[in-house]
């Protein structure tokens, strides 16, 4: 059971990673930790939505790009929750291990 949690924690994690700054706890942090895929696709479309012209072919290259690799990660997302996930959750339901544990109090 550790073993398969860890695997699907570090993949659930490279994927948070991969779309979110998890580093990023105040806003001069953006100057310390590299911007993750949220952060450009909300810059796109701050430049997509200013002024009165449709975005450029280079705005929506951008987000050509940049959704494709955002839909690359909820992909991976998907399949583990898909696979990994349920396989654990069986595991968990095969061994009987309890999903809260209480401890009894003796006064």
């Amino acid at each position: 059971l550790k073993k398969l949690a860890d695997s699907i924690n570090k993949k659930v994690t490279r994927i948070e990673e991969a779309l979110y700054q998890t580093k990023s706890k105040s806003g001069q942090d953006v100057l310390n930790y590299p911007i993750r895929l949220n952060d450009k696709i909300s810059g796109l479309f701050d430049v997509a939505s200013s002024g009165y012209n449709p975005p450029s072919s280079q705005v929506r290259a951008a987000y050509q790009q940049l959704s494709g690799e955002a839909d690359k990660q909820l992909t991976a997302l998907r399949q583990v929750m898909d696979n990994e996930v349920k396989a654990f959750n069986k595991l968990i339901h095969e061994k009987e291990v309890p999903v809260i544990g209480v401890k009894n109090k003796l006064h």
